[in-house]
């Protein structure tokens, strides 16, 4: 991977816990200045890891409940650089226990913030019954509670750095492979706590090599519009992303960018100057070549 690149990944959940806190009743994570809705980033690294493994890549931190040392037997890694064979290792970096070698880490070249709505969003508590008793003699069933929220749309925002990539080895390839379980893996989030989280936006800027520089937080220059009051947002219909600053950021740096890869929902309405827009027409138009995510 020879070029640096930014990343901004979009997607809504509904009726979703989109990432519970298990030190707190497993709640949605909110901020509670702005009541925006936070994901982790480990969360988004493991919808990405769970997809590469249902293509049959080779994953160090697979999610089973296994020790550190476990995991290195059974990938038969006995020295640091075997690890490099785990896709990712490559791209997010690790800490490998090595007997007897002291450096047993490595930094990956992308990293991630922790994802944050675009809007205050509303946490409603639900109770239900339980499909069994909680005891073999008792006859009424328990309940459960959950903490679910009505509507998020989501933004993230990472960067691969090809310094990092000449220490682990990640590749193109890697990067394709990365972006592919970010769109695939979202949509394939089929569990009770986590179905509806469809994929909205994906874009990846590429600069040109050599160039040793990126814009940098490009999550900040969206804006939402929104039909209703924030935390009364229940679907994609009644939102429309005002993306003229983000426009204007790329356009002052074009002579930067190599190119933009893209990809986008259909439900989601862009705007510019106030009127819906196609994202790839308007980065043309700067002569911006653009490359759609199959």
């Amino acid at each position: 991977m020879k070029n640096r690149s930014e990343i901004l990944f979009l997607y809504d959940v509904k009726w979703a816990n989109p990432n519970g806190d298990p030190l707190d009743e497993n709640k949605p994570r909110i901020d509670e200045e702005t009541e925006r809705c936070i994901v982790t980033d480990v969360r988004l690294k493991r919808t990405i890891r769970d997809e590469w493994l249902s293509w049959g890549e080779t994953i160090w931190v697979s999610g089973e409940a296994v020790s550190p040392d476990e995991r290195r037997k059974d990938l038969d890694i006995e020295k640091k650089e075997d690890a490099l064979k785990c896709l990712d290792v490559r791209l997010f970096g690790a800490v490998i226990p090595i007997s007897k070698q002291a450096d047993t880490s490595y930094t990956g070249p992308v990293q991630f913030r922790p994802g944050t709505s675009l809007h205050a969003v509303k946490v409603v508590f639900q109770q239900g019954t339980a499909a069994f008793t909680s005891q073999a003699q008792a006859q009424q069933r328990s309940f459960r509670e959950e903490y679910l929220i009505p509507y998020s749309l989501i933004a993230f925002y990472g960067i691969a750095n090809e310094n990092a990539a000449k220490i682990t080895g990640a590749t193109e390839e890697d990067m394709q492979k990365l972006l592919k379980a970010i769109w695939d893996g979202t949509k394939n989030l089929i569990t009770r706590s986590k179905m509806e989280h469809n994929p909205r936006l994906l874009m990846r800027i590429v600069y040109k090599e050599g160039m040793n520089y990126h814009i940098g937080e490009l999550d900040s220059y969206l804006e939402l519009q929104c039909a209703v009051d924030e935390k009364s947002i229940r679907d994609i219909s009644e939102v429309q992303l005002k993306v003229d600053r983000l426009l204007e950021k790329l356009n002052q740096n074009k002579d930067r960018i190599d190119r933009i890869e893209l990809k986008q929902s259909d439900r989601l309405v862009v705007l510019k100057d106030g009127a819906p827009i196609r994202l790839v027409d308007e980065l043309t138009g700067m002569e911006i070549e653009v490359v759609n995510l199959s």
